[in-house]
């Protein structure tokens, strides 16, 4: 029988397989429609999808006398405001900067976890750790640079790493009192509503006709559609799941296949270069994940 560890582990590798996929999806949907316009629909669609399947009673929620400011704080730091420093402070970035920054969310996760869970990891771990980071942040240098970096745009990025790593610890705090579906569904709903208000404020007159330009377009249907239902509900009930399992330091860890995932599907489906060094890179962010997670206590 598997232990719960190593599901929590299968979940979180899983996961972040699919994220490294999303970029590809997100290219093809920004190609057409405005990022705010992608993120109110994805997430509405999500919502939608997550409460077919509670209606269906595929599966189940109960917050019935639970106390949801954990969970609203969770879905605040993730999906929400991560996204939206995510996009602007790529927008104000170079594509090794942002790179950069955003492998720091396992090492802002992993020193959180200490002070805040008292989840310590063993001096191996830490050490798999910094050499996944370092290697992360290698590939993103060794990419093609494109884009200025502006102070704006790197602190909205540093912003973007702190609230996912405070995702990181509010889904594992809350695992405790809420499922993996109830901590995933409340996201959604969160993130539904908080877009769905955000988008036309912010474009005004410019939102319901981007909409209608991008429903009408196959691409943009195809790669919401992967968006919404694999790289939103399955990644996020199969990362909520593994936070309820593994420590941060482990869960986090697995953070760094989606860049490897990126870099090969990129490769290979975008026909872009990739440098020996970069597949050596690679293998090294790989050892560093299996390092993490085997040497935990």
């Amino acid at each position: 029988m598997i232990k719960n560890s190593t599901k929590g582990s299968i979940a979180a590798a899983v996961s972040n397989t699919i994220f490294g996929l999303s970029f590809l999806f997100s290219k093809t949907a920004l190609n057409v429609a405005h990022p705010l316009i992608i993120l109110s629909v994805r997430f509405a669609v999500a919502f939608i999808f997550m409460s077919l399947l509670i209606v269906f009673r595929i599966i189940k929620v109960n917050y019935k006398g639970k106390n949801l400011k954990g969970l609203f704080f969770m879905a605040l730091a993730q999906p929400f405001f991560y996204f939206i420093f995510e996009i602007y402070g790529i927008k104000f970035t170079s594509s090794s900067i942002s790179g950069i920054i955003i492998a720091l969310i396992p090492v802002i996760s992993l020193i959180l976890s200490v002070f805040i869970l008292k989840e310590v990891p063993t001096k191996t771990q830490v050490v798999c750790t910094i050499i996944s980071l370092i290697s992360v942040s290698a590939i993103s240098i060794l990419q093609k640079n494109t884009g200025k970096n502006y102070p704006g745009g790197i602190a909205l990025l540093f912003l973007a790493a702190l609230c996912s790593a405070v995702f990181n610890l509010l889904s594992r705090k809350e695992s405790g009192g809420f499922s993996a579906v109830e901590r995933t569904y409340f996201m959604f709903l969160v993130a539904a509503v908080g877009f769905n208000i955000l988008a036309p404020i912010v474009l005004g007159g410019a939102y319901t006709e981007g909409l209608i330009t991008a429903i009408q377009d196959k691409g943009f249907i195809i790669s919401i559609l992967f968006l919404s239902i694999i790289s939103s509900c399955i990644t996020f009930l199969l990362y909520n799941y593994a936070t309820g399992e593994i420590t941060i330091t482990r869960a986090t860890a697995f953070a760094n296949i989606s860049t490897i995932v990126s870099v090969v599907a990129g490769m290979v489906v975008l026909h872009e270069q990739l440098s020996v060094v970069q597949l050596i890179l690679c293998g090294v962010i790989l050892l560093g994940v299996f390092g993490v997670n085997y040497y935990g206590k």
